[in-house]
Formats: C-alpha cells, sequence, structure tokens
C-alpha cells in the first residue's frame, strides 16, 4: 500500500463523498486520498462529477450491468478503499414507503433498487479493498429481512450487511462501543449546518477494530454551524404566479387588501436589509412602484382575483426591468435562483413566523396560530400538516431532502418570500462554495438531496487514515 488510498465510489451521485474525502488531503496529512473511479447512473449527476472529477474519473451506468462491473474490476483493481450509499428507497423515513398508500409500498418493496446493496458487496468481493464505508438512511435500521427463518437481532437488514462484511474477512466493530457494528452519526455534529442522520458502516481488513467517530460541534464543543451560514448571500425573489383556479382562491379573495399590503411590506423589508448599495436601489425602485400599485388598487372591491393578477404580472415585469435576481456576475451564483411560486403560497411563506410550521399556525392552541393561515391551507388537514416549514437564522436547516426537486415547501427562507435555492441547499449541506452542479434545476436540488454532507464524508475520511496508520505501525 502506497502513501496514497485510491478510492472507489459507487452510486456516487453529485460527489459528496468524493468531495470530502478530497477535502481531507488539504490538511497535508502523511496519507490523503486519490479518486480512482466514481460510479453513478444519473446524466446530470454525472456531468457534476465529470466537472469535478475529470471524464476519465466518472463511469456512467448501471451497476448491476455486467458491462459497468468488467470496467470497475479492470480499473479499480487497486483500490483501497470502496465507499457508497447504495439507494434502499423502502428505507426513507420521509418517503412513501411510510406515508403512501398500500400500492404505492408495494411498488416500492419490490424496487430493484433496494437490492443494489447486494451489487454493492459483489464488487467489494471482487475488488478486495483495504476499507469498505457504507452509508444509509437512518430508516434502515427498522428493516427487516423477509427471510422467515431469522428471527430478532438477525432479521435486521443491517446486521445482515454488517455480517455480510464480516464473511468477506472484514472488522465492523467499533471501538470504545462494545459489539456495536455501526455508527448514527448526525452530520450537524460535525459542522454541517444541518441536522441529517446517517448509519455509517466502516470495515477494514487490518484486524483493528474501527474508530469511534466522536462529534467536535455541539454541547460544550463548538457551536452548531446554522442557517446563518446563507444569510449574506445576495437577495433572491420568486416569479410568481396566479390561476383563478388556485385552491383557496376564494380566501385569497377575502384577504384581497390584507394580501397585497403583506407582499408589498415585505418588499420593502427586503429593500431597507440589504447590504448592497445597487441592489438596494433597485429593490427600493421595485418597492416604490409596487407600491403606487398597491395605494391605488387597495381598496377596490370589485374584480380583486384580476386586480391581483395584474399586481401579479406588474411585480413580474419589474425584477426583470430592475435586474433583481442578476446582480452579481459571478458564476458561483448561477445555481442561486429561486423556482417559482403561486401568489397563494408565498403569502404563506411571509405570514409563516420564523422557526414555525403549518402544523403550529393551524393548532389554535398554539401561540404561532394565524387564521388567515389556516384557512388558506390548501392541502388535507386529516393527513400531514407540517408542509410548511419556515427555516429561522439562529438554528440548524432540517434535513435536506431530494424530494426539493418536487417542492421546497418544508425549506422556506428565514426572511424572503420563498424556498431556498439549489445554492442555499448545497452549503446547508456543506459543499464547498465554487462547487457546481449540472442539470437543470430538479437534477440539482435532487443531487444534493441525496448526497453525503461533504463535511461528514471528510471526518470520515479521516478516522479511516488514522486506523490506516495503526496497520502501518502494526505491521513494521
Amino acid at each position: 500500500m502506497s502513501d496514497t488510498l485510491k478510492v472507489l465510489d459507487l452510486f456516487a451521485g453529485g460527489g459528496g463523498f468524493s468531495t470530502g474525502f478530497l477535502q481531507v488531503n488539504k490538511d497535508k496529512l502523511e496519507y490523503n486520498f486519490e479518486i480512482t473511479k466514481a460510479v453513478e447512473i444519473d446524466h446530470a449527476a454525472c456531468d457534476t462529477l465529470r466537472r469535478h472529477l475529470g471524464s476519465d474519473k466518472v463511469i456512467q451506468g448501471d451497476i448491476t450491468h455486467e458491462g459497468v462491473k468488467e470496467e470497475l474490476y479492470n480499473t479499480c483493481s487497486d483500490v483501497n478503499v470502496v465507499i457508497g450509499g447504495p439507494p434502499c428507497q423502502t428505507f426513507s423515513l420521509a418517503g412513501p414507503a411510510r406515508s403512501g398508500t398500500k400500492e404505492m409500498r408495494e411498488k416500492l418493496k419490490n424496487d430493484p433498487r433496494n437490492t443494489l446493496y447486494q451489487h454493492f458487496f459483489e464488487i467489494v468481493d471482487m475488488i478486495e479493498p483495504d476499507f469498505v464505508v457504507f452509508e444509509n438512511v437512518e430508516g434502515m435500521l427498522s428493516k427487516k429481512t423477509e427471510i422467515k427463518e431469522l428471527k430478532g437481532k438477525q432479521a435486521q437488514v443491517i446486521e445482515l450487511v454488517c455480517a455480510e462484511l464480516e464473511s468477506k474477512g472484514y472488522e465492523t466493530e467499533v471501538e470504545n462501543l462494545p459489539s456495536r457494528r455501526f455508527q448514527v452519526l448526525n452530520a450537524v455534529d460535525f459542522g454541517v449546518p444541518q441536522h441529517r442522520r446517517r448509519i455509517i458502516i466502516i470495515a477494514n481488513r487490518s484486524g483493528l477494530k474501527n474508530p469511534c467517530i466522536e462529534p467536535t460541534h455541539g454541547n460544550d464543543r463548538i457551536p452548531y454551524r446554522t442557517v446563518d451560514s446563507i444569510k449574506n448571500l445576495p437577495a433572491r425573489l420568486p416569479k410568481i404566479s396566479l390561476s383563478k383556479k388556485l385552491k383557496n382562491i376564494n380566501v385569497m379573495e377575502e384577504y384581497y387588501r390584507d394580501s397585497l399590503q403583506i407582499f408589498v411590506g415585505k418588499i420593502k423589508y427586503i429593500a431597507e436589509n440589504v447590504p448592497n448599495l445597487d441592489h438596494k436601489r433597485s429593490l427600493e425602485k421595485l418597492y416604490n412602484k409596487l407600491n403606487v400599485e398597491y395605494l391605488s388598487i387597495k381598496d377596490n372591491q370589485s374584480n380583486k382575483i384580476d386586480n391581483l393578477k395584474k399586481f401579479i404580472e406588474l411585480y413580474n415585469k419589474l425584477i426583470i426591468k430592475y435586474e433583481i435576481n442578476e446582480f452579481e456576475n459571478s458564476s458561483l451564483l448561477i445555481n442561486h435562483q429561486s423556482r417559482v411560486h403561486n401568489f397563494r403560497d408565498v403569502i404563506i411563506f411571509i405570514k409563516t413566523k420564523s422557526g414555525s410550521n403549518s402544523s403550529r399556525f393551524m393548532n389554535p392552541n398554539s401561540d404561532d396560530y394565524c387564521e388567515m393561515l389556516d384557512r388558506l391551507y390548501p392541502y388535507d388537514k386529516s393527513k400531514h400538516k407540517d408542509t410548511y416549514v419556515k427555516h429561522c437564522w439562529d438554528k440548524p436547516s432540517n434535513t435536506i431532502l431530494a424530494h426539493m426537486e418536487k417542492d421546497g415547501l418544508k425549506f422556506i427562507h428565514p426572511t424572503q418570500p420563498r424556498t431556498l435555492t439549489p445554492y442555499e441547499a448545497q452549503l446547508l449541506q456543506s459543499f464547498p462554495i465554487d462547487y457546481v452542479f449540472c442539470g437543470g434545476r430538479n437534477d440539482q436540488y435532487r443531487q444534493i438531496g441525496n448526497a453525503v454532507p461533504p463535511k461528514l464524508a471528510e471526518v470520515i475520511g479521516k478516522s479511516i487514515l488514522e486506523t490506516f496508520r495503526k496497520s502501518k505501525i502494526n505491521n513494521k
């Protein structure tokens, strides 16, 4: 083994794991990492990987296909570390496996992605790396095998994964954690401004117990990083839509004047609080024009929805005219653009208290209760009530989800009337500020939401180097 450990990244996604391992090299330690290959099936994610790792490092294809495996065996025979998080859809605590229809749950149960970890181990078996890192969602802890002969702890998929590694000659036990073969790590404990709990299995062929990864942030340690991490980014305003078919449009009509006042007041607030003088002037122009329009239509008692639509059309034209979202030339901010929102949701975003959610603003017993928001809420109240979640500056973010490609309602900006941009989401995932995700906005959200936070991956990488160092000493 050389002083450089070669890494194969399976199910590489947008490159969170690889990025974290390469960040270890910046500390100029005795040993470092080199990414030999990254394997991914998604085209946009592969474009991202090629941009950051180089085209020669990326294998785009289905890991279950023999041709892909053959290429891996030919190019990665000397790999020291295999890392990866096989997608296991029914393990997720947040997805439809827990909350969807019976038909949806059955479909997910038979989803071939749930057996991808078997192909992961087939590749490990062929390459025989010195280290294996297996990452997965916390929901995997409750996943049971359907093998009827197995009972109790033996039936847990997580235990079977560990047993599979041990059968291949790997030590999985964790130092100072008797009989524990995996760790559940929360990214927020390692400098990521986001709560994100993940199962991590580290296994090695040196016969050494694997390091217990100790938190570096929280409690009496370094304070947690929070959503404040994105506070100094340039302001962004969404393009807004309004259709007469919008659910609860009648409630919008009832709150016609209030809605206009709330919206114009928010534009004024943003204009008063942006630090960039040029941006401030443009936002002030926007506010002044909108305020004149508001004053002219606020008392109209007829054609309220038509008035709202014309007001929104004016707003959409003015944000283009005054280049509200185009004030920086930096290519780093190319993904810092808001998705389109409907006017009802924008009002909900503004009226919801920072750090609160729809479950609270619909609860009459909560201090956050708001009759207007309660009536505007467009979804089935007998099911999920926490559809809207507004973040606050002084706390870490909720777990960034790939579901952001569908909507971002659980990720409302603390002070701006929109959900988080892809760039904000990647910073809350601890990706470097100069990291660029390829593909459309939905592709970006999906890559970011599925990623291993690089700062967490970096900590895992360092723990592997420590075990490697000990094995070198033992073999002298």
